[in-house]
């Protein structure tokens, strides 16, 4: 079965990624928690190896549902 062609502009770096979703909820998200979205088990963002990078699907991350942590 040959491998499917994945289009490598329907993928965002981990900064790209951060800024939308920054964008989007209206407070900071960092750069090292579009990771965390990538290894959840619960809708998880889908990931592309680029040499040493990973690049992440821009629909997850714009159909990701971050929920603000309550403060104590």
């Amino acid at each position: 079965m040959p491998k499917k062609i994945v289009a490598l502009a329907d993928y965002i770096s981990a900064s790209d990624a951060a800024s939308l979703l920054s964008e989007k909820l209206g407070r900071p998200i960092a750069s090292k928690y579009i990771r965390k979205l990538a290894n959840r088990k619960k809708q998880p963002v889908r990931t592309q190896p680029m040499g040493n990078r990973l690049l992440y699907n821009r629909e997850d991350i714009e159909a990701a549902t971050i929920r603000l942590r309550p403060t104590v």
